[in-house]
């Protein structure tokens, strides 16, 4: 082979070299910021990522772990995340710099609304921990590092008439999976939870221990409800899980994500667009059995932050909002 057909040779490697760099150079890199493994957001924001990314042509998503709500909420006001997973009462008080935040968390955006958060706190049965009155004593596992849970278990049980600070015989901080591994070695009596059900990890307890959710005093969902519009009145149906025979009234929140306000509406319209479609729903349906409860129809339903203006273009689009 002569030198002038080597050099025609890399010449043409070359230039097939530049005509592909243009495509990895337009490729848009986020992240998800869901939730502690055992949770229910940790699936979910998974599921998100791993759908957009294979679904709308040069997005990539990283999913990551996190210890819950308040994580995602600091992560996305900070800007370490681009999309994060939030509930619909924590979003609305963190945008609002009400307490316990201590500035408005207006860096982010709303994206729709996904699914429900039922608060399901849990005992084993042979500790007889029925109601909220009956953790006074006890060793509360009251959430993850870094979330939200304790802030909800805390003002459940002050409407209960029980001070967390005093009352209980100590309160410690795990994430879902070490939690269910303190309740089942006797390191705590009652472990906090609100997630989408049924819940992996109790499900997985219920497998091998019997244990029961902690249910209100009477007229005190009631009464936190009217006091505290954050919380939504919920019911976690007989047949949840095994061994809880009859309907527990408890509250929740709405789950939704949200990204960061300077996200191109373009992207954010194609994200939403995705993931509300028939197609983005079945899958989603496939990653958790709450994400079945993701809909169109209820993705604008709350909006307890500003939309997007890429969500605002979509649900114009159909016929969500005005």
């Amino acid at each position: 082979m002569d030198k002038k057909m080597i050099i025609i040779i890399i010449l043409l490697l070359i230039s097939s070299v530049l005509t592909v760099l243009p495509v990895s150079a337009n490729q848009v890199q986020l992240s998800i910021t869901t939730g502690p493994m055992g949770g229910g957001f940790y699936p979910m924001g998974g599921g998100i990522a791993e759908y957009l990314s294979k679904t709308i042509p040069d997005l990539f998503i990283t999913a990551t772990s996190s210890g819950g709500v308040d994580e995602n909420l600091n992560r996305l006001d900070k800007g370490e995340a681009d999309i994060g997973l939030v509930s619909t009462g924590d979003a609305y008080v963190a945008f609002q710099g009400e307490d316990p935040y201590d500035h408005p968390y207006d860096n982010m955006r709303g994206m729709g609304i996904l699914f429900g958060n039922w608060v399901e706190p849990y005992a084993l049965q042979k500790n007889q921990i029925e109601t909220y009155l009956d953790v006074k004593g006890k060793t509360v596992c009251a959430g993850s590092p870094g979330g939200s849970m304790h802030k909800i278990f805390f003002e459940i049980c002050e409407i209960h008439g029980i001070n967390p600070e005093e009352d209980f015989n100590k309160t410690i901080y795990l994430p879902a999976d070490a939690a269910l591994q303190a309740i089942k070695m006797g390191q705590a009596d009652v472990v906090m939870e609100i997630a989408a059900i049924p819940t992996a990890g109790l499900t997985e307890l219920s497998l091998t221990h019997d244990f029961q959710i902690l249910k209100f005093a009477p007229g005190l969902r009631d009464k936190l409800v009217e006091e505290n519009p954050k919380y939504l009145a919920m019911t976690i149906p007989a047949g949840t899980y095994k061994g809880i025979d009859e309907d527990i009234e408890t509250v929740g929140m709405g789950a939704m994500w949200a990204c960061q306000k300077d996200l191109s509406e373009e992207l954010v319209y194609e994200m939403i667009k995705t993931l509300y479609s028939e197609a983005g729903l079945k899958h989603m349906a496939s990653v958790h059995p709450a994400a079945k409860s993701i809909s169109l129809e209820n993705a604008a339903k709350w909006t307890p932050i500003p939309l997007h203006p890429g969500a605002i273009r979509f649900f114009q689009e159909q016929g969500l909002i005005e």
